[in-house]
């Protein structure tokens, strides 16, 4: 996955305070046991040195609601008196953590958000296009396309009359195909998106495929649907059930196209390392093109040194000085490995230990070769 949707978490050079709050309001009490997770997270932060500034600045934030029903939890990361990052997720911790260190830590978020794959579908007819879209940081938007009803059904009678009119009924067509296609575009304006789904009508699917640039075509999976109605609940259950099975198929495809390249570059130092120290070395570098992590892999008690930038990062201090640190601090191993993939423009994937044999559970993809790299 892309990580640049966490840049925001590194917008401060202060302590990080990192909040994983459940805020599953499936309860008659539910608001009231979400303020009292957040008062003893809030407590925990002020016994690890949380500034009060930053503790009041999550105490706006903690608890939001977006009205989404079932499971919640919410991800936070805040530090010098502002929230940082603020994020809901269907996967939601028991209770809470908190913790208040140099770095944000974000692996927890990450683990449940798992192998993302930021799509949109169209279920489309001649009229026009119901839209739904998840961008890369999860963010969903839903949007319906309305173009003119009119003429938009063919006549059924021969004639010249009836064929000017069926001419006029595909043109019309196309210029509602065309407002839909105008609205995919927007939707994948950045480049982040990796699945267009196209459900509905197999005519009007055809014909927004068709108008589609170049680029798009190629992440298109067309479905067959009959209708884009509301009120067919049955019709709606079928989408949905099948755009969750694309999107899967995706991830998995992802996650094993990646394990095969690891798999295939092991042993090669120009292609690919793994162990914790060479990774590190690598991130140093700017090397890493995708760095691999088993699920599940526990970095609590394992410790390197880091500096204020990404880059710096190290196994000891004196190799962080030599590196120009000039304020090195001990750290959690998973965060700074993270602040690293991030800072240095590196995908990051989880891969299971069954797809690829790493060791400490961490891999890397490389960029490009370095003679002096260690193994």
């Amino acid at each position: 996955m892309d990580l640049s949707f966490l840049l925001p978490a590194y917008d401060s050079s202060n302590l990080v305070a990192s909040v994983y709050l459940n805020v599953s309001r499936d309860a008659e009490d539910a608001d009231h046991a979400i303020r009292v997770r957040w008062d003893k997270a809030r407590d925990d932060l002020a016994e690890q040195g949380a500034d009060e500034e930053t503790l009041r600045a999550l105490d706006g934030a903690a608890g939001r609601d977006d009205g989404t029903p079932g499971p919640r939890g919410q991800v936070l990361f805040a530090a010098g008196g502002e929230v940082l990052f603020d994020i809901l997720v269907s996967r939601p911790p028991q209770d809470y953590s908190a913790r208040f260190g140099p770095l944000p830590n974000p692996v927890p978020y990450l683990e449940r958000r798992g192998q993302h794959v930021p799509y949109v579908m169209a279920v489309v007819d001649s009229i026009g296009a119901d839209l739904d879209s998840v961008d890369a940081q999860g963010a969903r938007v839903d949007y319906r396309v309305e173009g003119d009803e009119h003429p938009t059904h063919k006549p059924r009678e021969g004639g010249e009359h009836h064929k000017q009119m069926q001419r006029a009924v595909d043109e019309q067509v196309k210029q509602n195909a065309k407002r839909v296609v105008s609205e995919i575009r927007r939707l994948t304006v950045d480049g982040e998106t990796e699945l267009i789904v196209l459900a509905g009508e197999t005519p009007v699917q055809r014909e927004v495929h068709e108008q589609l640039p170049d680029g798009l075509r190629g992440k298109v999976v067309e479905a067959a649907t009959d209708s884009r109605d509301a009120e067919a609940d049955e019709e709606d259950t079928w989408i949905n059930t099948e755009l969750s099975r694309l999107l899967a198929d995706r991830a998995d495809q992802q996650v094993q196209d990646v394990a095969d390249s690891y798999e295939q570059g092991r042993g090669n130092d120009d292609r690919a390392v793994e162990g914790l120290e060479p990774v590190v070395y690598a991130l140093q570098r700017g090397q890493v093109e995708t760095l691999l992590w088993a699920p599940g892999t526990s970095w609590a008690e394992t410790r390197v040194w880091v500096g204020d930038t990404p880059e710096q990062l190290a196994p000891s201090e004196q190799e962080l000085r030599d590196l120009g640190a000039e304020r090195p601090v001990r750290e959690r191993a998973d965060a700074a490995l993270v602040r690293a993939a991030v800072g240095t423009s590196a995908d990051f994937v989880f891969v299971p230990e069954d797809k690829a044999r790493m060791r400490d559970g961490l891999g890397a993809l490389l960029r490009f070769s370095d003679p002096s790299l260690s193994g």
